[in-house]
């Protein structure tokens, strides 16, 4: 049952709102009692929260393979869980609350207005508040997605309207935010602080309404079947638009064609996904900048909406690329790159086993696993994935595909600073695989039977240390020895005599007290020595049990036997600013000592005001200027190689939340090939725009001006600037020189339609011969 939100965040929602006490309850429980996030989400959207579809390994709305701490998770003391609970899959998820149409929401129905709604029973007062209130929650739901920008005048008023200069100066423009939140200001790098050196990676910066996402798409762009699948060279534009701030995140928004369909259900930026993928990829193949955003992919509504979790950006983006690639080229198999198959079969339902598909692997990190020494990737999944319990049968819970390209989302619970659990460079899924589900029967039962005997040995340790009789922490070894030491403390100095005169025999004397102390510490010795041998058989029992986990997660002396699914560490993002990936040495690049045998080397980028502040302290010290002042703080970024055992340190110690991105050998075998001209005549134009902001004394003030492909369909002609050659090429669409345009680009405009598609195979248009009787225009 979900905890029901304080009265007192009732109550300033409903003062703050005017709503009812069951719509502030509503809110609150969809924001996670968060009184700020539900306020901001009432006024985006006043409808009330959307019902969202539950997870297939949980009843709760949580990510694909995402599961709840559990309440039974023993003490840190316990080296191995006790009986668990239950598996907590869901069989009864349905598939179309996957895939594409689970990253779209369609708009709720408007609810039927009853007497209230229509201001029946209502003063004249309370009618114009509660118009006024509709109007701006109105107002905010519409404008949501546009930024609004303002000139500041020396006057304190601001003029907002588009922006439509290449270039503002950042001292005198500011950015307004439709919320009253506080937020600090960032200032960009200057132009030569964002130029690509020498042969560091390009990336994507991160985004805090999106943790990950940037990073993420870094990695897979360094993967060769990720790179061709984001691609998907079946699905181009013939011309993807410019912007100057595209780079930045601005959206570059072209004429479509959707059909009544399309437009009726709202479904009409699947394309866009697919399209604003490929900006991305081609970018990070041939840019001349550091960086680049991915704004205008997470600004897609039917990726990502106002109230969606910013953890989860990376689960939803891959459902809806998936959706997308599949509406755009059913019979690619590439769409399949990011996407497993989870089963489930319940050996007393005698219907087919129940299926989900999966595009990230949340298992939640225990306190447990934490605090166990030797835990490694393997027992996280273990522990989500089996929910074994002792006398009861095991479930049966398998993957039946694993993608080629794996995701793994770590969440540490509680109030844990760290993953703390090791991480392989080299993951092995094959004990999960339908291929292995009678071998991993025999490795469950085996394994908890050895769990079970190590839970003695730790019962019969915690027998011989606590007294369950004293109170406090005392140990049998701390009384007994603190008993010792107070038996001759007890004997009497002077004892009194009888009523007769005669001596009385005290009860204890200093003898039998010395003999009694002896007894304790011989009783204290044969302790030490029973905790010695339960230790040594504890750690005996662990480490039989690590050697027994290790099965099926090292190579196999025959290659036909299993583990035979590799799959090596390709990048990891820990804290959101932080990115690791494993990159291809370049053969033009200075490459980096630590990596001259090998052909790939890993990169560690951080984009912060940290790193920020060190290149800006640096840049000022190399120009002998010390006393510059900064404006606010300034964004920047560090690029440096690292090695592997450093990434897998900082996946363990780093952060508390941790992604890995994983890739099969057959991913890595993928030819890598350019990217499409189209793409290439995109990035191209983003680097001139990019040169031009460098050294803006370089701009040709005619070439900025001139339209560009997208925006004239014909040219006129100029036969005079045109060779034989050229003109024969040219049939039924007339030409010209176009001020600023290189010859190569004319040649690439030869045999264009009107709607500028090239005439080439790949195109569809079909190419024209020229007739030997036609005559040049005069």
């Amino acid at each position: 049952m979900d905890k029901e939100p304080p009265e007192e965040a009732i109550a300033n929602f409903v003062s703050f709102t005017s709503t009812t006490r069951e719509q502030a309850i509503s809110f609150l429980k969809a924001n996670y009692l968060d009184s700020q996030k539900a306020i901001n989400a009432y006024f985006e959207d006043p409808t009330g929260p959307h019902p969202k579809t539950s997870g297939y390994f949980q009843e709760a709305p949580l990510p694909s393979f995402e599961f709840p701490p559990r309440d039974n998770a023993p003490r840190a003391s316990v080296t191995v869980p006790p009986s668990r609970p239950p598996s907590r899959a869901n069989t009864h998820d349905t598939p179309e609350g996957t895939g594409y149409q689970a990253g779209y929401q369609a708009p709720a129905e408007p609810a039927a207005q009853g007497p209230t709604d229509s201001g029946q029973g209502l003063s004249l007062a309370e009618r114009e508040e509660k118009e006024l209130q509709r109007a701006v929650a109105m107002s905010l739901n519409q404008r949501m997605d546009e930024q609004e920008t303002g000139v500041v005048t020396s006057t304190g008023e601001s003029h907002f309207g588009k922006a439509t200069r290449d270039h503002y100066d950042e001292g005198a423009w500011a950015m307004t935010l439709f919320n009253t939140s506080s937020q600090e200001v960032v200032i960009s790098p200057d132009p030569e602080d964002r130029k690509k050196i020498d042969d560091e990676p390009a990336f994507i910066r991160p985004s805090q309404d999106n943790l990950y996402l940037g990073g993420f798409l870094t990695i897979l762009h360094n993967i060769p079947l990720a790179r061709e699948a984001l691609l998907l060279r079946n699905k181009v534009l013939f011309d993807y638009g410019h912007d100057t701030q595209w780079w930045n995140g601005q959206t570059i928004n072209l004429p479509k064609i959707v059909t009544i369909h399309e437009a009726r259900d709202g479904d009409d930026g699947w394309d866009d996904i697919i399209y604003e993928t490929q900006r991305l990829v081609a970018f990070l193949d041939s840019t001349e900048r550091a960086f680049g955003s991915a704004d205008a992919l997470t600004n897609l509504k039917c990726i990502f909406s106002t109230s969606a979790d910013s953890e989860e950006s990376v689960t939803r983006f891959l459902e809806a690329w998936h959706g997308a690639a599949i509406r755009a080229d059913p019979d690619n198999q590439m769409a399949a790159t990011f996407l497993s198959h989870a089963y489930k079969h319940d050996p007393y339902d005698y219907e087919d086993p129940q299926s989900k598909e999966l595009f990230t692997f949340a298992p939640p990190v225990e306190n447990y696993h934490r605090q166990t020494a030797g835990q490694t990737l393997y027992d996280v999944f273990d522990y989500a994935m089996w929910s074994d319990t002792p006398g009861q049968d095991l479930d049966d819970v398998w993957l039946e595909h694993v993608a080629e390209v794996l995701t793994i989302k770590l969440d540490a619970t509680g109030d844990a600073t760290s993953v703390g659990i090791k991480i392989p460079a080299v993951f092995y899924p094959d004990r999960y695989l339908s291929s292995c589900r009678e071998l991993a029967r025999e490795y469950r039962t085996k394994r908890l039977q050895m769990e079970e005997d190590l839970l003695e040995v730790e019962r019969r340790i915690d027998h011989y240390t606590h007294p369950k009789t004293i109170e406090g922490n005392l140990t049998y070894v701390e009384l007994f020895e603190q008993a010792a030491e107070a038996v001759p403390i007890a004997v009497p100095k002077y004892w009194p005599k009888n009523d007769d005169g005669s001596e009385r025999k005290p009860p204890l004397t200093m003898e039998r007290a010395e003999g009694i102390a002896a007894e304790l510490r011989k009783k204290i010795a044969w302790i030490e020595g029973k905790l010695k041998n339960l230790e040594t058989r504890k750690q005996s029992a662990q480490e039989a049990l690590r050697n027994y986990s290790k099965t099926l997660t090292e190579p196999s002396d025959s290659p036909t036997e299993p583990p035979v699914h590799k799959y090596t560490l390709r990048g990891v993002c820990t804290e959101p600013h932080v990115t690791y990936v494993l990159r291809r040495n370049n053969p033009s690049g200075s490459g980096d000592a630590m990596d001259v045998d090998s052909e790939y080397h890993w990169w560690r980028i951080s984009f912060s005001a940290e790193d920020g502040k060190t290149k800006q302290a640096e840049k000022r010290a190399a120009q002998g200027d010390n006393n510059a002042s900064q404006h606010g703080d300034v964004i920047g970024y560090t690029a440096k190689p690292v090695r592997e055992v450093e990434v897998l340190h900082a996946a363990r110690e780093e952060w508390r939340n941790a992604l890995l991105v994983y890739a099969s050998d057959n991913a890595m075998r993928v030819p890598e090939e350019a990217a499409l001209s189209q793409l290439q005549r995109f990035v191209d134009k983003d680097n001139e725009a990019f040169a031009a902001e460098c050294d803006p004394a370089s701009a040709d003030p005619i070439d900025s001006d001139w339209p560009g492909p997208a925006e004239w369909d014909a040219p006129p002609n100029h036969p005079e600037s045109q060779s034989a050659s050229q003109k024969d090429q040219q049939v039924g669409v007339s030409t010209g020189e176009v001020p600023g345009q290189s010859q190569q680009e004319m040649q690439e405009k030869a045999g264009s339609s009107l709607l500028g598609a090239p005439a080439t195979a790949d195109s569809g248009w079909e190419e024209v011969k020229p007739d030997e009787n036609m005559t040049e225009p005069e």
